[in-house]
C-alpha cells in the first residue's frame, strides 16, 4: 500500500479516514497486531479503535463502496472477528504508551534496573528535592566552592535569599533543555554563535564607564546626564527603560544609517558624525555587556545542571523511576549499534504505521521512532506509513509539539499528499465565518506564514449563524453580561442543543462560571482542572499537618490561630506550637492521616451548611482521597508535612452532566463539537508577544534570553528570536482556529473592546472585527439580541427545535481495591498503631519479598523441601503462569482494581482450572497457637481471596468452583487454603 499524508482541516473526517486505512490494510492481508496506529490522548485512541470496529461491523452488514455482495460482507465479518479476537494484542494507542512499551521491552539495553514506573509530578519533584539535598550536603570543600561559584554565575551574579528554593527552581527551569542540548560547547560559546566578529563585543564595567564619559555634553540638561549615568551604572537589565535610553532604543535604527536623531519630549535631537559614532559605541557597550552576562549565565547553567543530571541518571532514572519526557529521549540516546539491534527486532513485528494528529509530534518523540518509520516508508515488501494531521490545529507547542516535523514530511516527496477541506461538522454560516477570518481574511494578510485553504460545508441545508458583539470593557467582569445575554437569548438547553463556552485560560473560565452562577445561571459547569486547595477552609487542617513535623513553623501556627478549627479544637485557648506539634504527631502517627483528618473534621458542625459550603465539603472529601493515596505512596524519606506539596500537585476535574452548559479551555475542546458555542475573547495580551525563554539553535548553541532589543539588533540572534516569536503567534492563531471550528450550528463571539487610539498590540478580536465586523452571518430572523441581558428568544426553525432530553443524573461508580491494604482488613491508622513501627517495617520487607518472589517462575522439584516451596514447583497440566499481574474489571456495579501475586492455570479432565496464590509475611503473635494463627489469617484474608476468585472467573471464564485460593506464608513456610 502506498504511503499517504493527509492534511485534514477541522471536522473533515480524519478519524474516519484513518479507520478506513486500517481496514484497507486488513483487506490486503495485514494482521491487526502488526499495525501500529498512534495518537496523542487515550480518548482519541479509544475513538480510533471504536470507529475502526464500527466501520468493520457496518461493512459486514451492509457492504462497502456500493459492493454489498455476500462474499464481500463475509470477508469483513471475518476481519471483524479476527480484530476482536486479537484485541489484547492491538497496537492502537498513544505515542507515549507505545514508547513506554518499547522501554519496558528492552530495559537492559536502556540501562534500567528494577521495576520501571512513571513518576507523577509529586514523586518527580520529591526525587529532585532529595537529590538536591544530597548534592548540597557534600563535604568536599573544593567541590563546594566550585558549586557555589557556578551557582553565582548561573544566578546572573545575584545573591538569593533562599538558596535551596532558588536551586530547586533553577533545576526545574533548565533541566529539560539540558537533556536536549548536552554538549558543553553549545552553552555560552561565542564562537558557535558568531562565526565572524560580533557586532557587540562583550563589554565590562570599565568600558561602560568610558562609553558614558564619551557622550558627555552632547545635550544640555539633567535628562542627558541621567542617560549618561544609566550607561555608567548599567548592569544587564533592559526591562525598565526610560528617558533618552528608552527613546533611542524603541525608535530603532541605532546601528544603521549615517547620522542618528531622536525624538524626546516632542523635540528632535540631531547628532553629527562624531557624536553618532560615540553614541553607537555606548550602545554597543551596553548590548555587549548584556551578551557577556548571558554567555556567563549559559556557562554557569551547564556547570550546575551537568552534575545534577549525572546524579539523577545514576540514582533515579537508571533505577526505573522515570517521567514520560524521559522515555523518547532514552530511546533516541542509544548508540547506533544498540538502536540498530533494537529496531531490527521491532521492525520485524510492524508492517504498517498510522499517525493521527501528527502535527503535535515532538522532536524527542520523532527522533525515537523516525528510523523505524523511515524503514517502513522506503521498504519494498509492502510496508507503509499513513500520516494525518493539520498544521492549523497545532496547539501543543508548550508540550514540545513541533509542527515543522509535519511540514518536513509533507515536503519529503515520499507520500501521496492529500488535503481535506470539506467539513462534516459545521453549518455553512460557521464555515463562512472561518473562511472570512482565516482563509482569505485579515489573518492571511497580517501573518504571511499562515496557511489555510477555503473550507466547504458538506451540510448545505444546515441552518446556523455566527454573531459578534462587543464586551462593555476590558476586564473579565465586562464579559459576563454579554455571555449571559447570549445564553439566555438562545436558550440552547431548552431546545435540546449542546452548548459550550470556550476560554483561553483556567482563571477566566472559573471566574466566568462563578459569576454566571451568582447571577442565577445554575446550569453552567466548569469542565477543567481545579486545585483541591482552591478553598481556604482546608488551610487549618494542613497547618496541623505541617506543625506535626515542624513545631517551629510559626507561619502555620499563626494561620491556624485564625481558623474556625482552632476555636473548636481548643475552646479554652490554643496552646503553644510545640504542644500542638506533639499532639498532632501522636494523632497522625497512631491513627494515620485519613483517620486523623476525619477526626478533626468531627469537631466542626455536622451540618455542612453551618460549617462551610457543600463545595468545601466536597473538597474535604477530595483531600481525604488524596491523603489515602499519599499514605500508599509514602517512602521512608517522605514526611507528613510533605502532604501539602502532594496536595498542591493534585487537581480535581469536574464533568458536566447532560443538560449542562459546558465551560472549558479551548485546548480541552479539541476533538469535540457543539451545536452552539460562545467564544468570549478576553485578551489582556495581544498576539504580538515577546515570549520568554532561551534562544536555541539545536545542536549549535544555547543562550539565555538577551531581550528583544539585543536579539533584534544582533543578526545571528534575530533569526532564532523571530522563529520563537512566530511559533508563539502561530500557536495562538491555531488555538483560535480550533475554537471557531468547534461550532456545529451557531456561534456568539464576544469581542475585546477596540483600542481607542492606534496601538501596536493586535488582538484576535481585531482580526474578527476586520473579517466579520460587529454584526452577523446567517439568517437575521434567527439572531438573538446580545445588546442587553434577558433578551427575548428568537424563533428557530423546526430543525433546530429539538425536544429536550431528560437524562438521569450522572452515577458515580464505586471503586473496590482488594489488593490494597486499606481495603483488605488493615486501615491506614493501623500502620501507625503502638506496634505500627514493626508493621510499617513489615510492609517494606513485604514489598521486597514480593519483588524477589515475582522473579521465580518455577522451582526445581528437588529444591522443594517444605510445603511453601512445593507450591512453586510446576504442577502437571500447568499451561500458563501469571506473576504480579494487575487487573481492572467491572463487577456487581463496582469498578474493581487489584493485583494477583501468582496465578497458575491448569488443564484438568474437568476443564480449565486455576490456583490463585497470595504471599503473606504475617507470623503468629506472642502466645498464639498455630491453629489460632490459621483461623486469624483465614478471617482476615478470605474477602480478598474471594474477590480474586471472582475476578479470575470473570477474566478467564473459569467457573468459581474450579478456582482454588491459597495463602503462601513466607515466614512460617506454610500454606493456608481459603
Amino acid at each position: 500500500m502506498n504511503n499517504q499524508l493527509i492534511e485534514a482541516s477541522a471536522g473533515t473526517g480524519k478519524t474516519q479516514a484513518l479507520a478506513n486505512r486500517l481496514i484497507d490494510l486488513l483487506v490486503e492481508g495485514e494482521k491487526p497486531q502488526n499495525i501500529v496506529a498512534l495518537t496523542f490522548s487515550r480518548a482519541a485512541a479509544g475513538e480510533i479503535f471504536e470507529r475502526f470496529v464500527q466501520l468493520l461491523a457496518d461493512y459486514a452488514l451492509n457492504g462497502r463502496d456500493d459492493d454489498a455482495s455476500p462474499e464481500r460482507k463475509r470477508e469483513y465479518a471475518r476481519l471483524l472477528r479476527e480484530t476482536i479476537a486479537t484485541q489484547h494484542l492491538s497496537q492502537i494507542g498513544t505515542l507515549d504508551s507505545f514508547l513506554m512499551r518499547v522501554l519496558r521491552s528492552f530495559p537492559l539495553e536502556l540501562g534500567l534496573v528494577g521495576k520501571i514506573g512513571i513518576m507523577d509530578e509529586f514523586e518527580a519533584e520529591s526525587e529532585q528535592a532529595r537529590l538536591s539535598f544530597s548534592i548540597l550536603r557534600r563535604t568536599d570543600e573544593r567541590l563546594k566552592k566550585k558549586f557555589v561559584d557556578a551557582f553565582y554565575l548561573a544566578m546572573n551574579r545575584e545573591n538569593v535569599r533562599s538558596f535551596m528554593i532558588a536551586y530547586r527552581g533553577f533545576i526545574k527551569e533548565w533541566h529539560q533543555l539540558y537533556l536536549s542540548e548536552r554538549d558543553e560547547a553549545e552553552w555560552g560559546n561565542a564562537a558557535r554563535i558568531w562565526s565572524d566578529e560580533c557586532l557587540f563585543p562583550v563589554a565590562d564595567v570599565a568600558e561602560l564607564a568610558a562609553a558614558a564619559d564619551g557622550i558627555a555634553g552632547f545635550v544640555e540638561g539633567a535628562k542627558w546626564r541621567d542617560f549618561q549615568q544609566w550607561i555608567r551604572s548599567f548592569r544587564g537589565s533592559l526591562s525598565e527603560l526610560k528617558g533618552f535610553a528608552k527613546a533611542f532604543i524603541e525608535q530603532g535604527g541605532l546601528f544603521s544609517g549615517n547620522l542618528l536623531e531622536v525624538v524626546f519630549s516632542r523635540k528632535t535631537y540631531c547628532f553629527d558624525a562624531q557624536q553618532t559614532a560615540a553614541l553607537r559605541r555606548a550602545f554597543r557597550a551596553v548590548f555587549g555587556f548584556v551578551l557577556a552576562r548571558k554567555l556567563e549565565l549559559a556557562q554557569g547553567i551547564f556547570r550546575i545542571i551537568a552534575p545534577f543530571e549525572r546524579e539523577y541518571q545514576l540514582k533515579v532514572r537508571s533505577r526505573g523511576k522515570i517521567v514520560f519526557a524521559d522515555v523518547p529521549r532514552m530511546i533516541a540516546a542509544l548508540s547506533p549499534q544498540q538502536r540498530l539491534a533494537l529496531e531490527y527486532r521491532m521492525d520485524s513485528r510492524i508492517r504498517a504505521w498510522a499517525f493521527d494528529e501528527f502535527q503535535d509530534t515532538s522532536r524527542e518523540q520523532w527522533r525515537a521512532i523516525a528510523n523505524l518509520v523511515d524503514e517502513a516508508r522506503q521498504s519494498a515488501d509492502g510496508k507503509s506509513v499513513f500520516l494525518v494531521g493539520d498544521t492549523k490545529q497545532a496547539i501543543y507547542g508548550w508540550r514540545n509539539g513541533d509542527v515543522r516535523i509535519f511540514a518536513a514530511e509533507k515536503d519529503s516527496h515520499v507520500y501521496e499528499n492529500l488535503e481535506k477541506l470539506q467539513t462534516y461538522r459545521s453549518s455553512p454560516a460557521v464555515v463562512e465565518a472561518v473562511n472570512k477570518i482565516f482563509a482569505y481574511g485579515p489573518v492571511k494578510d497580517r501573518f504571511p506564514a499562515w496557511r489555510c485553504g477555503e473550507h466547504v460545508s458538506a451540510k448545505k441545508d444546515l441552518t446556523g449563524w455566527v454573531q459578534t458583539a462587543e464586551a462593555t470593557g476590558a476586564s473579565m467582569d465586562d464579559f459576563v453580561g454579554p455571555v449571559k445575554a447570549a445564553l439566555e437569548a438562545v436558550d440552547p438547553l431548552a431546545r435540546g442543543l449542546s452548548a459550550a463556552i470556550l476560554v483561553r485560560s483556567n482563571t477566566f473560565g472559573e471566574y466566568l462560571v462563578n459569576e454566571l452562577k451568582a447571577r442565577g445561571m445554575a446550569n453552567v459547569v466548569w469542565e477543567g482542572e481545579s486545585d483541591i486547595l482552591d478553598t481556604v477552609a482546608l488551610g487549618g487542617f494542613l497547618d496541623l499537618v505541617a506543625l506535626c513535623d515542624h513545631p517551629g513553623d510559626m507561619l502555620a501556627y499563626r494561620h491556624f490561630l485564625m481558623t474556625p478549627l482552632a476555636v473548636r479544637k481548643y475552646p479554652r485557648g490554643v496552646p503553644e506550637a510545640a504542644e500542638i506539634s506533639r499532639e498532632m504527631a501522636e494523632l497522625f502517627t497512631s491513627k494515620g492521616l485519613v483517620r486523623g483528618l476525619r477526626e478533626l473534621r468531627t469537631l466542626l458542625p455536622e451540618n455542612p451548611a453551618a460549617a462551610w459550603s457543600e463545595f468545601t465539603e466536597s473538597r474535604f472529601t477530595d483531600m481525604l482521597r488524596a491523603a489515602g493515596e499519599f499514605e500508599l505512596k509514602r517512602g521512608p524519606q517522605t514526611r507528613l508535612s510533605d502532604f501539602a506539596d502532594f496536595l498542591q500537585s493534585r487537581t480535581k476535574r469536574s464533568l458536566a452532566d447532560a443538560g449542562s452548559i459546558r465551560v472549558m479551555t479551548i485546548h480541552r475542546s479539541k476533538g469535540l463539537g457543539f451545536d452552539y458555542v460562545v467564544l468570549p475573547l478576553y485578551e489582556p495580551k495581544g498576539l504580538y508577544r515577546n515570549p520568554d525563554g532561551p534562544l536555541v539553535e539545536p545542536g549549535r548553541w544555547v543562550l539565555p534570553d538577551p531581550g528583544v532589543q539585543v536579539a533584534a539588533n544582533t543578526p545571528e540572534l534575530a533569526g532564532a528570536y523571530t522563529l520563537r516569536q512566530d511559533r508563539v503567534e502561530q500557536e495562538a492563531l491555531c488555538t483560535y482556529y480550533v475554537s471557531m471550528t468547534r461550532a456545529k450550528r451557531m456561534m456568539s463571539i464576544i469581542l475585546h473592546p477596540a483600542p481607542k487610539t492606534a496601538s501596536a498590540t493586535v488582538r484576535f478580536s481585531d482580526l474578527v472585527r476586520a473579517g466579520l465586523g460587529v454584526g452577523a452571518i446567517g439568517d437575521p430572523s434567527l439572531l438573538p439580541d446580545l445588546s442587553r441581558e434577558n433578551a427575548p428568544a428568537p424563533t428557530f426553525p423546526a430543525e433546530m427545535r429539538f425536544a429536550a432530553v431528560k437524562r438521569a443524573a450522572r452515577e458515580r461508580t464505586k471503586r473496590r481495591m482488594p489488593s490494597s491494604i486499606l481495603r483488605s482488613g488493615m486501615s491506614a491508622g493501623a500502620l501507625f498503631a503502638p506496634s505500627g513501627g514493626k508493621q510499617a517495617m513489615a510492609m517494606d520487607i513485604g514489598t521486597e519479598i514480593h519483588c524477589q518472589l515475582a522473579r521465580i517462575e518455577w522451582l526445581a522439584a528437588e529444591a522443594a523441601h517444605d510445603p511453601f516451596a512445593r507450591e512453586l514447583v510446576k504442577p502437571p497440566g500447568a499451561v500458563e503462569l501469571w506473576r504480579e499481574r494487575a487487573y481492572e474489571i467491572f463487577r456487581d456495579g463496582v469498578w474493581e482494581s487489584g493485583q494477583f501475586d501468582r496465578v497458575v492455570f491448569l488443564d484438568t479432565p474437568q476443564g480449565r482450572s486455576a490456583i490463585v496464590y497470595d504471599f503473606k509475611t504475617n507470623r503468629p503473635q506472642r502466645g498464639e497457637s498455630a491453629a489460632d494463627f490459621v483461623t486469624r489469617m483465614r478471617t482476615t484474608y478470605t474477602p480478598q481471596l474471594c474477590a480474586y476468585r471472582a475476578a479470575i472467573a470473570q477474566l478467564a471464564g473459569i467457573p468459581p468452583g474450579r478456582v482454588a485460593c491459597r495463602l503462601l506464608m513466607v515466614r512460617t513456610r506454610g500454606v493456608i487454603e481459603i
